[in-house]
This record gives C-alpha cells, structure tokens and sequence, in this order.
C-alpha cells in the first residue's frame, strides 16, 4: 500500500488529500458485499454511491474533514467531492472489482463478456411478398384466373 497526496480547494486554501492506493482484501470484499446484489449475475444491481462513499472512507488518511464519518463526507462541496472522488477512484474503479466477483461466479471470462446480451434475430418473412395488395388487385386476379380458366 502506497499513500498517494494532492491537492484540493478546501475553503479558499489549498490543501493535501491523501490516500492509500491498496485496500485491504477484507475490507474491498466487505464493500462490495454491502455495495453489489448479485442475485442476478448477469445484471448485477451496483449502489454506486454507497460503493464511492465507502472507498472514501476507508482509503483517505489524511484531509480536512473527518475521513471516516458518513455524515462529513457527504457534506464535502460537490466540486470538491468531484475532485476527490476522480482521483482517488482511478485506483479502486469498481469495474475492477465486479470482474474479480464474476471470475469467482463464471470463471476467467471478463466482465464485459459476461454481461454482454445477445441481440435477437428475426428471420426473413417467406410468406408472400411485401407489399399489401389491394381489394382490386385482388379482384383483378381472380377475374384474370377465372378467365384463364374459361379458355
């Protein structure tokens, strides 16, 4: 684990975040357990936001509102949270952490394979032509037989 700093507009002064780039294994799992419903692994149901606020409060170590309190946290300005969360979800992006879940589930197949759905098919019509006919054509044809038909 390796602690990663920059730099944010915290009431008109600069001031350093820092994080861990590594979680705990038991922590991640325990995140995502709280964070993903796999009751359909196929669609996994993903509470983002739960997942962002999670990974904020257990990697941060060191900034200017308490880091591991759900409340503070939420009340970081959005364009300040916006910054945080950029860069500290490039080391933890959940995508990363859902293909490690499906492997468990399906085996080495990637994420986006595992949840790509096929497209349905619908065969070429082979019954009659494609434009409607019309009663006189109708007519016409059946007129057009009969007469074939007196010869």
């Amino acid at each position: 684990m390796t602690l990663k700093t920059f730099e944010i507009e915290w009431q008109g002064n600069k001031t350093e975040i820092e994080y861990d780039d590594d979680i705990p294994f038991g922590k991640m799992e325990t995140i995502l357990k709280k964070c993903v419903d796999l009751k359909n692994v196929a669609a996994p149901e993903v509470n983002i936001s739960e997942y962002r606020r999670m990974i904020l409060m257990n990697v941060l170590t060191k900034a200017p509102f308490a880091t591991h309190d759900p409340i503070a946290i939420a009340n970081i300005p959005r364009k300040v949270a916006e910054k945080i969360i950029g860069e500290v979800m490039d080391d933890y992006p959940l995508a990363g952490s859902l293909e490690g879940w499906m492997t468990s589930f399906l085996g080495s197949v990637s994420l986006t394979e595992s949840l790509q759905i096929p497209t349905p098919s619908v065969p070429a019509s082979t019954d009659g032509t494609k434009t409607p006919q019309t009663n006189k054509t109708q007519n016409g044809s059946k007129e057009q037989s009969q007469q074939q038909r007196k010869s």
